[in-house]
């Protein structure tokens, strides 16, 4: 007997075991659940033969369910070894066991079996990841799972109704019973409850499989192909911080009881994973090279693989599909039954008829839709409209959509909740260099130090804003030894000129270009591309381009095709995503490229005449920046007359022309002070996050223009001023936020206590917050590195911590501080081990823990507490049990708690 049918049988009998107990027990209460099938029939029968008639029943049952079963699983999955089949039917017979199966509940569900299989999958979503069964395992699971209850229903129809009143020809009518189940079993269809044949879940395993080994890894910008190391995204992640501006997305997380706790209610940075997770349509919105597709990516890998915690471990077994709108600029935009080619063309002609289509009917579908901003605007409504009619076809499904911040308003898309990336913080980018570094293979970590020593130069810290920037400072960090470039065009140009030239310098491959003669071809595609608002091409295209620039090149040999696989094999900047199309390695290439030609060209009116459209928006800004004194002069003026002319965008234009001056490095005083003037006049205070992005790329520049206090500034235009001043990463914006933080208003303070994460922590505490009238009693900050520096406040009562990555280190020599006597702690991937926490604040009496995850509270029995707020996944509370001085917990449904027997003080329970 092989170990599928060994495990078959044990699914079988616990098939029969289930409906025999249902059965035997009638109407009673659920406490049945608990009893085994001896002790019901014993309770129910009293003699001898009629309990071995019932037990030869169940026995058949069980053989002829394992019969059907185990010869179709082999055949249909035999290419998968047998230990893993064993195991998804292994986990399928654990499920069953711990499942609410109830009489109650099959009457609930109406003794159907697809009903049955979504309470089942409505109970244990995450059953086939914490079974530790191999994703490509997962279709059997699914499939097992669906027929397990096809069986279990069909014998419970086929069971006479249970009347201990007629005992007696109850049993008698069981001896003819098996074989009748027998043919019944035998005629039940061997396929998904989700699908019209037994097709589906064999492309489901192959998609998935394709999907992940295509989206599951990491190119380290900077790194020639040679030198990139075999990563995997999933191990080298990031989780990086978002803002929502949906008071919604924070009610899952903090209930209105901790409003007075928390102290405000405007928007909180969150780690992105815990922003996303609770809505069905999130619109995810960034700056260039923020991580938005990196993200997109791996919400994809770990959906597929089911390895997604938290908030969003309801996503885990969704299939998702990734439509990359760069691809889709022009044409149609796909229908479902093309969404399998833009990740995983190799295996889409494989794909059943409709199966896309019955993921989206079904709710299994995630829907990631990257990059807006990579279609011409005048496309955009055509992208609105195409979603919007998915959505209304498919309600269920649940949608992520991606742009850059200035392609789509925050209110773009109506139904979604809208999250916005943040920048890096100091501890984001001391992560990332660490990250970076190992995955490029540095056993020597000398590099790695040299890097995490220069970052202390605020304009360094200022450049590592992005995950992209932070990428090419890390790549030139270790191919040069020498110092670092001190702002973005620098960095930019030293990045390409480092892909131009070092894959093919370093060995010794000759080339058909030279690095200048790559660079006028890659300005030229990049021009086009640009003109055309598109972010790849058709080799066709790029070909009649070439051959249009080539009489330009006199001392460029060779055919447009030999030269256009060149700049794709030997460039470094250009390639071929899929067969026949090339774009380059990251937009940001393009847009820097672009505005080269544009300036080499002179094309100044060009650039003027867009200057309103948000796809030209960055090609404008480094134009700038490659500009001379006079093209520049003419340039900003051009964009401010515009403004001043009385357009409709006129604060979208002077958002640009402020824009300009981070890149722009000779002007002309009257137009310097032109943009100045429109600063001061029109843009400040910033009316929303977008602009206060915008305004902060200026670094320290903009802190001129702000007010010396807040007095006379409301609430709302108070927090994007402190934002402002914080995102300049500057210590001259110390004095200003330490003015700021003398306001008496409390949703202020706490704007300055969330900057913190921004600065060196120490320095911070001790020149901005101490300045504070309320430091002395409440403190809420992002991050635990604050924590070794809260010593001069010897007075502070309440300590909260939005934890920004999973777990809590490096606080071990930190003192205990006695005075704080409440502590709340709100976290995305994790509420564990929070010991340390606790030895920090030993004399807590009031603890609030949130977030949707699972909230360990080991350590919390040596606290005084009196008062506990948990909102999160799950709880046990035996640690707390045996706390004398406990009143009360308030648990914030829904949760999972154990332990609660134990608990002496009151528990209050909050629904919704």
């Amino acid at each position: 007997m092989t170990g599928i049918e060994s495990a078959a049988l044990k699914l079988g009998s616990t098939i029969a075991t289930l409906a025999a107990k249902t059965w035997l027990s009638g109407r009673k209460k659920e406490k049945v659940r608990t009893a085994t099938l001896v002790q019901l029939v014993n309770a129910e029968l009293t003699r001898p033969m009629q309990r071995s008639k019932v037990t030869r029943l169940v026995d058949s049952i069980g053989q002829y369910a394992a019969e059907q079963l185990a010869p179709v699983v082999q055949a249909r999955f035999g290419h998968l070894p047998d230990n893993e089949v064993e195991a998804a039917i292994l986990a399928v017979t654990d499920v069953l066991d711990d499942a609410d199966l109830t009489d109650e509940v099959l009457f609930e569900v109406d003794a159907d079996a697809e009903k049955l299989a979504k309470l089942i999958r409505r109970q244990f979503p995450d059953r086939p990841r914490t079974a530790a069964l191999d994703p490509a395992a997962w279709p059997v699971y699914n499939l097992v799972l669906d027929q397990s209850c096809r069986y279990l229903v069909q014998v419970l129809h086929s069971l006479p109704s249970f009347q201990p009143a007629a005992l007696s020809e109850v049993l008698a009518r069981l001896t003819g019973l098996a074989d009748t189940i027998d043919a019944l079993l035998s005629r039940v269809p061997l396929t998904s409850l989700r699908t019209a044949d037994g097709s589906d879940e064999a492309f489901e395993a192959e998609y998935l499989t394709a999907l992940v080994r295509t989206l599951d890894r990491l190119e380290l910008v900077g790194l020639p192909d040679d030198k990139q190391p075999a990563l995997k995204l999933t191990a080298a992640y990031l989780s990086l911080s978002a803002l929502s501006d949906s008071r919604r997305a924070s009610a899952p997380l903090v209930p209105k009881e901790l409003v007075e706790h928390l102290g405000h209610q405007h928007s909180q940075a969150l780690p992105v994973e815990l922003a996303i997770g609770g809505h069905r349509r999130v619109l995810l919105r960034g700056e260039a090279g923020s991580g938005k597709t990196t993200l997109v990516h791996w919400l994809a890998v770990r959906a597929a693989q089911h390895e997604l915690t938290g908030s969003l471990v309801d996503w885990n077994g969704l299939v998702p599909f990734v439509i990359r709108l760069r691809s889709h600029a022009a044409g149609d935009l796909p229908g479902p039954e093309r969404f399998a080619h833009d990740t995983t063309p190799q295996v889409a002609g494989a794909m059943p008829s409709g199966w896309a289509h019955r993921q989206l009917a079904s709710g299994r579908a995630l829907l990631l839709v990257d990059g807006v901003d990579e279609v011409p605007p005048a496309r955009r409504r055509g992208v609105k409209t195409w979603l919007t009619g998915l959505l209304d076809t498919y309600p269920e499904t649940r949608v992520v959509v991606t742009s850059r911040t200035a392609a789509a308003q925050r209110r773009w898309l109506t139904s979604f909740t809208a999250i916005s990336l943040e920048p890096m913080s100091p501890a984001n980018v001391h992560d990332f260099i660490e990250r970076w570094h190992k995955a490029a293979g540095q056993s020597d970590r000398s590099a790695e130090r040299r890097l995490q020593g220069q970052m202390k130069h605020p304009h360094l810290r200022e450049l590592a804003a992005t995950p992209l920037l932070c990428a090419m400072l890390c790549a030139l960090n270790l191919v040069r030894k020498s110092e670092l470039p001190r702002n973005r065009m620098d960095l930019y140009r030293t990045a390409l000129s480092m892909l131009l030239h070092l894959r093919d310098a370093e060995r010794g491959i000759p080339s058909l270009l030279s690095d200048a003669q790559k660079r006028v071809l890659l300005r030229d595609l990049a021009w086009r591309m640009t003109l055309g608002s598109r972010a790849e091409m058709r080799d066709e295209q790029a070909l009649a381009h070439l051959t249009r620039k080539l009489p330009e090149m006199p001392k460029v040999d060779g055919s447009p095709e030999a030269l256009l696989t060149d700049l794709v094999e030997r460039s470094g900047v250009l390639r071929s995503p899929v067969p026949g199309k090339v774009d380059f390695i990251h937009r940001t290439f393009q847009e820097y490229l672009a505005a080269d030609e544009a300036i080499q060209q002179h094309h100044i009116e060009t650039l003027v005449g867009q200057a309103h459209l948000d796809t030209w928006r960055e090609t404008i800004v480094m134009a700038c920046g490659h500009a001379t004194a006079k093209q520049a002069d003419e340039l900003i003026n051009g964009i401010l007359d515009r403004a001043d002319q009385g357009d409709r965008r006129a604060r979208r234009l002077r958002l640009l022309g402020a824009a300009c001056l981070e890149t722009v490095a000779d002007i002309a005083a009257p137009a310097r002070q032109r943009v100045d003037a429109a600063i001061e006049r029109h843009l400040i205070p910033p009316r929303s996050f977008d602009e206060v992005e915008v305004l902060g790329a200026l670094g320290e520049k903009v802190l001129r223009f702000l007010p010396k206090d807040l007095n006379k500034v409301p609430s709302k235009s108070a927090d994007l001023v402190i934002r402002l001043a914080a995102l300049t990463d500057s210590q001259a914006a110390l004095p200003i936020l330490a003015a700021y933080a003398q306001d008496a208003r409390k949703e202020v303070y706490y704007g300055v206590c969330f900057a913190s994460s921004l600065f060196d922590p120490e320095t911070y505490v001790n020149q901005v917050m101490l300045k504070s009238p309320h430091t002395r009693q409440n403190v809420m900050v992002l991050g635990a590195e604050i924590i070794p520096h809260l010593t001069p406040m010897r007075d502070l009562k309440r300590f909260g911590i939005v934890l920004t990555s999973p777990g809590i280190s490096g606080l071990g020599g930190v003192e205990p501080i006695l005075s704080v006597e409440s502590l709340t702690v709100v976290a995305a991937s994790s509420l564990d081990g929070l010991g340390e926490l606790f030895r920090i604040f030993p004399r807590v009496a009031m603890l609030v823990l949130a977030g949707d995850c699972d909230a360990n509270l080991s350590g919390a029995e040596a606290l005084p507490l009196q008062y506990l707020l948990v909102s999160s996944k799950t709880v046990n509370l035996e640690c707390v049990a045996s706390i004398s001085t406990l009143k009360k917990v308030i648990l914030c449904d829904p949760i999972v708690a154990s332990g609660l027997e134990g608990v002496r003080a009151e528990v209050e329970i909050i629904r919704g």
